[in-house]
Order: structure tokens, then sequence, then C-alpha cells
């Protein structure tokens, strides 16, 4: 029963980014055509600077709740959950609220900064509330998931088309993807009213601190990656211009949508190793050795052609004007074969075996690293120098987390 559930959502994930890919490989183009490179570069910005509130809000849910919610027993142990989760996400996002209001307030006027395209990119933080998607990857039912993002994604792709005429337009552009995850959480509620009322129970106080300091860990890895991730992004706006970093936003955005591919499956295993490791721990071992060699097998090869490909990629998506986008994508191509092995690594294999605070620990100092390269290869390089930055601290990521992984089980005696 566990294996036909496991197939049943890496397909309906990989359906869902099959469909993703499709509408991607439609919007993205459309958008960099109809706004340019400048506009489409500040929606870029603007979107990793409230990347920060959505870490915040997500926490550390997103790995800790599906796998409590997959060693659950009964229901009303998963409305728990489901209760203190939620309740605890909008006691975050509150917060957020009143800084936000309290920075913008004391900005000084003589600061440029848009105001109006962040309230357009701010709706993300709450679709990332109301679309509970560590939910169905616990109960693992990600058939819903995929309903309602394809469904959301439909309406928002045709709302596109339909608004988005010229770079004047970037508001309403960057308010409809913004708005993507709210429509697929209305959708996903609606299931859940219909299939799984019990979720819908009080929370507590103690409830929410727990989930809280369970979190926190992962929590911590979370900032860690973000600040090696969409922090260079914003450093690249701060040392640059909106046109940088909109050639650099295509590029990365293409990866994007390979590591959304990566995190599909990747998320459909997750509470499938969880709760193998709970019944056979060196049964779970073997299952991620298996699945390892043909995850990191996959995306060897589509890193490879994506590399190989990427000045056919580049004009036939995006048209002329964005040759620099070449080298760029060329070199990050090979982020999904490397971040790949690091998800078997460090996803997979340590946070299911108890090894939450060396993970946290590793992406820390690959943070530190990022942050004592990127102002360097940044001034001399541009945003090549920022795709190199990237590449360097996802390889360092991957050799310690081999290398602590190595040594587990090596101690453990679970090596074979």
């Amino acid at each position: 029963m566990r294996f036909n559930r496991l197939t049943q959502n890496i397909f309906s994930l990989l359906t869902l980014k099959g469909v993703d890919y499709v509408l991607n490989f439609v919007m993205l183009p459309f958008l960099l055509r109809m706004l340019g490179a400048e506009r489409f570069g500040a929606i870029v910005f603007m979107q990793s600077v409230v990347q920060y509130m959505v870490v915040a809000v997500e926490y550390g849910f997103n790995m800790t709740a599906p796998r409590d919610i997959a060693r659950a027993s009964e229901e009303r142990a998963i409305g728990k959950i489901f209760s203190d989760v939620m309740a605890a996400k909008f006691l975050i996002m509150s917060g957020l609220i009143v800084l936000t209001v309290i920075a913008l307030a004391v900005m000084p006027p003589t600061v440029d900064f848009d105001v109006m395209l962040l309230m357009a990119v701010l709706p993300t933080v709450l679709g990332n509330i109301a679309f509970p998607v560590w939910f169905f990857q616990g109960i693992q039912q990600m058939k819903f998931i995929t309903i309602s993002v394809t469904v959301a994604r439909l309406i928002i792709l045709l709302a596109m088309f339909a608004t988005v005429r010229a770079p004047e337009d970037y508001l309403i552009a960057a308010l409809l993807q913004s708005s993507m995850m709210i429509v697929a959480g209305v959708l996903s509620f609606a299931i859940i009213l219909r299939s799984y009322r019990y979720v819908f129970v009080r929370p507590t106080l103690e409830g929410v601190i727990n989930v809280l300091r369970d979190g926190r860990e992962i929590f911590v890895s979370t900032v860690a990656i973000n600040l090696y991730t969409t922090t260079n992004i914003v450093i690249l706006g701060l040392m640059t211009n909106p046109t940088a970093v909109g050639y650099f936003g295509a590029a990365n955005k293409l990866i994007d949508s390979v590591k959304g591919l990566m995190g599909a499956i990747s998320n459909a295993v997750y509470p499938h190793v969880s709760a193998l490791v709970k019944d056979s721990p060196r049964g779970a071992i073997e299952f991620i050795k298996k699945f390892g060699r043909r995850y990191v097998g996959l995306f060897l090869g589509i890193s490879a052609a994506l590399s190989i490909g990427a000045a056919w990629i580049v004009e036939l998506l995006f048209g002329a004007g964005y040759e620099q986008t070449t080298s760029i994508l060329r070199l990050m191509a090979w982020l999904p074969f490397i971040i790949a092995l690091s998800n078997v690594f460090g996803i997979h294999f340590m946070l299911n075996f108890g090894l939450q605070d060396l993970f946290s620990r590793i992406l820390i100092a690959a943070a530190v690293l990022d942050f004592i390269i990127i102002f360097p290869l940044t001034s001399e390089l541009g945003n090549f120098g920022v795709a190199l930055v990237m590449l360097i601290v996802e390889v360092f990521v991957t050799i310690t987390m081999g290398v602590a992984v190595r040594k587990k089980l090596s101690e453990s005696g679970l090596q074979r």
C-alpha cells in the first residue's frame, strides 16, 4: 500500500510539474517580452525581498509538519498538528505585518523604494498560509496539490494575458503572480472542508509553542539557505541595476522550474521515508540509496542538456536582447545535479535520522561562505559572478553533507 501510494504521489506531482513547465514556458517569455528586462528585474528583486517574509512564515513547517503527520496514528493527532501549525503561521504573519508597517513609516523619503510594487508582491506571504501543501504531503495525497495548483495557474495565466500589455503593467503582473497561491489555497480548503473536516480543532498555546520549538532547527537551516540564494539576488540588485537582475532572473527562473521538479519528487518521497524510518531504519537507508541513484541520474541528464542547449533555449524563449542570459544559464545549469545530491544527503537522510542540528550548521557555514565571496565576485563579474557564487556554495553544501552522512552510517553500523 505504501509503494502504491508513493507511486501515485510521485505521478501526481510529476503531472503537476509537467503542467507547470508548460505554463511557465508560456508565462516567462510572455512577461520578459511584455515588461522588458528592467521591469522584470524590478519584480524579481522585490520578490526576493518578500521571500524573507515567506521564509519566516514557513518557519520549518514544510519539513516538520509532513513528517509528523505521516507518523501520526489517528485523525485527532493529525488535526492537532494542522491547527497548531496554522495558528503559528498566523502568529508569525501578524508580527511581520507590524514590522513592515513600522519599516515603511520610518523609511526616509529620499530612499528610492517602490512601495506599490512591495504591496503587489506581499500576497505571496498570505498564500503560503492559505495553501497548506505540507498537510497534503503528510497525508500523502499529493493529487490535491496538483488539482489546486493547476487550476490556479491556469486562472492566473489567462488573467495575465488579458491585462498585461506593456512595461507599465508591471504592478498588475506582480500582483497576479503573487496571488496564485491564494487562489490555490481557496481551492485546497474547499477540498479540506469536504473530506478532512477533522483537522479543524482549536489550537492550544502549548501546541503552538511546541511546533515552533520543533521547527526551530529547520527554520535556521531555511534562513541559511535563503541567505545564499535569495539574498544574492538582493545584493545583485543593490550593486548593479534592475536590467542586470532581469538578465540573471531569466536564467534563474528556468533553473527554479527544474528545482520545482526536484522538489516535487523529493516532497513525495520524504514522508514515505519518514514512515519507513519508524519501522526499519536499515530498510529506509536501502530505499534512499535506490531512490538516490535514479533521482541524481535524472537531474545529471537534465543539467547536461540545459548547459549544452543554453544558447538555443534562451533564443527560443526570450528572443533577441537576452544574449547575456546564455552564459549565466550555461553555468547555473549544473545546479540541479548538485542540489539533487545534497537533497538525498540532507533532506532524506539527515532530517530523517536525527541530524537536524548538523544539517543546520552546514547550511549556516554555507551562508558564511556565500557572504564572504558574493561581494568581490559580484563587483568583478556582475550577474555572472552571482551565478558562480551559487555554484560554489552548492558544491560546498553537497560535499560536506556527503561526508557527514558517510560518517553517520559508519558510526551507526548501518553501512553495508
